[in-house]
């Protein structure tokens, strides 16, 4: 364990290098997709509907080799 010593009138958080960059990558993605969020829930109800595809029909659909 180490202690830290912070002497600043703003709060500060600290948290693990993974989750900080995992929070820009985030960040990133929602600011070059605004709609990414609504997206997402979209694919999220259509995958508890069970509306998928296979990755073979999907390499297909989208010509991937």
């Amino acid at each position: 364990m180490h202690n830290i010593t912070i002497k600043s009138d703003k709060p500060v958080v600290l948290i693990p290098i993974e989750q900080y960059e995992s929070m820009k990558e985030t960040i990133r993605l929602l600011s070059n997709n605004p709609n990414l969020p609504k997206e997402l829930r979209k694919k999220r109800r259509e995958m508890d509907k069970g509306q998928v595809i296979s990755f073979d029909d999907f390499k297909k659909k989208y010509k991937i080799k």
